[in-house]
C-alpha cells in the first residue's frame, strides 16, 4: 500500500508535466451556468476568473497564527500535497487562499502541491482520482515518504495552520 500511494503522487506529478496543456482547463457547469476549472490546475489559474476574486479577498485577509507558521517552517522532512478543490465551492473559495497564505508565510514551495479541480461530482473530468476518495471538498491530503500521513477536510477542526501542524509533526 505505501509503495502504491508513492507511485501514485510520482504519477500524479510525471502526469503534470507531460500533459502541461492539459492544465487549467474549464469547462462550463450548465447547473450554475458558470465556468469552472476541471483536472490538474495551478496557483495562477486560481487568481483568476471569479474565484479568483474571492482567491485574492480571503488571501489578503487572513491571518494565521504565527506560532504554527514558524513551527511548520521548521519541521523536519518534505511533505507532498494533493489538494482537492472546486472552483464552484464555498468552502473551497475560502480555505485554499487560506492554505496558500499559510503554505507561503511557512516558505512551503509550490512544487510540493498538486492541485486538483473537480466537478460537483467530484470527478477530475479526463483525470481519473477514484482512488483518492474525496467525498468532499476542498481535501488537503498530505503525504510522507509516499505515504498519506492525514487529511484536512472542507473544513479544519481547530484552524488550517493547527490542522496541517498536527498532521506533519
Amino acid at each position: 500500500m505505501k509503495t502504491s500511494l508513492w507511485f501514485t503522487i510520482l504519477a500524479i506529478l510525471f502526469s503534470l508535466s507531460l500533459h502541461a496543456q492539459n492544465i487549467n482547463k474549464k469547462i462550463t457547469d450548465s447547473e450554475l451556468n458558470q465556468e469552472i476549472l476541471i483536472g490538474y490546475c495551478n496557483r495562477a489559474a486560481l487568481q483568476e476568473g471569479e474565484f479568483g476574486e474571492y482567491y485574492l479577498q480571503e488571501y489578503e485577509n487572513y491571518d494565521a497564527d504565527k506560532q504554527f507558521i514558524e513551527k511548520i517552517y521548521n519541521v523536519e522532512g518534505s511533505v507532498d500535497i494533493v489538494l482537492v478543490l472546486g472552483t464552484w465551492c464555498q468552502d473551497s473559495q475560502e480555505q485554499v487562499p487560506r492554505f496558500y497564505r499559510i503554505m507561503d508565510d511557512a516558505k512551503v514551495p509550490d512544487d510540493v502541491i498538486v492541485v486538483i479541480c473537480v466537478d460537483r461530482n467530484k470527478t477530475g473530468g479526463e483525470l481519473s482520482i477514484e482512488h483518492l476518495g474525496i467525498e468532499r471538498v476542498p481535501t488537503f491530503i498530505v503525504y510522507r515518504g509516499g505515504e498519506e500521513i492525514g487529511r484536512i477536510i472542507e473544513t479544519p477542526e481547530a484552524s488550517l495552520e493547527e490542522d496541517f501542524w498536527t498532521i506533519i509533526k
